[in-house]
């Protein structure tokens, strides 16, 4: 089986994700089928104005709380679902072939959540794409690559200069979301810190 590795480490060879990590290739699928299905039919903006994640005080009022689930799996152009894409291929090969497939679904599908609802309460339009699950996947691996460090363990892992890079992208390109990133990055960073504490808490 070849071996192609990741940028944070894993492989991203087809053979092994097929394998090690197959709920990876079928977000991304889902992700591309959706986007390229919405571009053919010319439903495009159509699916960004009834699934983008809108304020919560809209939700609550029209009850279309489908939105929290929907806006995760809708991109605004090529570039932004390209960019999600090629990132969660490798940070999702990453976590999944790490912690397995129940983990890395569960992972994503709830900070996916967490992210929509804080852009329902801190975006006053409408937010889509995957980046707030992929952003608590970056939040996860820094975790674990700056305790690496504490440690005196330097790997080839991009992590740190792609959360730099990409925290001043989001600051600086106004069509991004600021909230949504940000948020991402914050709880994926947190968890893994809060279960480390619990469990070096039992541990003592």
């Amino acid at each position: 089986m070849r071996y192609y590795r990741g940028a944070f480490g894993g492989s991203i060879s087809m053979e092994h994700m097929k394998k090690y990590s197959p709920v990876t290739l079928v977000l991304i699928g889902i992700n591309v089928v959706i986007f390229i299905i919405s571009m053919i039919l010319g439903i495009h903006r159509d699916s960004i104005l009834f699934g983008g994640m809108a304020p919560i005080n809209y939700i609550v009022n029209t009850n279309e709380y489908w939105r929290f689930l929907t806006s995760m799996f809708i991109h605004s152009n090529i570039m932004h679902i390209a960019f999600n894409m090629v990132i969660l291929m490798h940070a999702g090969a990453y976590y999944e072939q790490k912690n397995g497939s129940k983990s890395f679904l569960k992972f994503y599908i709830m900070t996916g959540l967490f992210v929509s609802l804080s852009s329902g309460l801190f975006v006053s339009g409408l937010s889509v794409g995957a980046s707030g699950a992929i952003f608590a996947l970056l939040g996860y691996i820094l975790y674990y690559d700056l305790e690496a460090r504490k440690r005196g363990i330097i790997n080839q892992s991009m992590i740190l200069p792609l959360v730099i890079l990409n925290i001043i992208i989001t600051v600086l390109v106004p069509q991004i979301s600021t909230v949504g990133h940000l948020s991402g990055l914050l709880i994926g960073y947190l968890i893994p810190m809060f279960i480390n504490n619990k469990t070096r808490g039992i541990s003592h």
